[in-house]
């Protein structure tokens, strides 16, 4: 009968490694959300007419 391979066996993949790390996931959440509304809010502000004074 042939045995199973046991964990050490073989590596486990780089993706599945990050996966299974929850808070890790969640850092890189906050940080792509924080600089993806960041940068959004930027280039609006940059982009706004200027305003004429009356």
């Amino acid at each position: 009968m042939a045995q199973a391979p046991s964990s050490g066996d073989h590596a486990v993949p780089l993706g599945q490694r990050l996966l299974e790390r929850p808070f890790l996931l969640l850092v890189a959440g906050l940080v792509v959300m924080f600089g993806f509304y960041t940068l959004w809010g930027l280039y609006e502000i940059m982009s706004l007419p200027t305003a004429t004074l009356p």
